[in-house]
């Protein structure tokens, strides 16, 4: 029986054909260079959404640091801004 492990952020497994498990994590697209962009868009696909303030604290990166990512994945398309939360756009 499958028990989530409590170290992981909350997700949705599912099994894929050969029976492993399926995180249901978004690619990360090839124009994302950066280990921090590509981490930051990791967090958001695996946590469906967050805060500076919950990427600050999970990730341990500075706001100072956050922003200009997060700017960045909105100007790719990649996620969108609501209210203070920055959340994958839809596909």
């Amino acid at each position: 029986m499958y028990t989530e492990d409590p170290r992981l952020p909350s997700s949705t497994p599912s099994l894929d054909a050969d029976g492993q498990l399926d995180w249901l994590v978004e690619p990360v697209p090839d124009t994302l260079t950066s280990s921090q962009t590509k981490l930051v868009y990791l967090y958001l696909s695996i946590r469906r959404g967050g805060t500076v303030e919950e990427l600050r604290d999970a990730l341990g990166m500075k706001a100072i640091t956050l922003y200009p990512v997060l700017d960045h994945l909105v100007g790719l398309g990649l996620v969108d801004r609501d209210d203070d939360r920055y959340v994958l756009q839809a596909a």
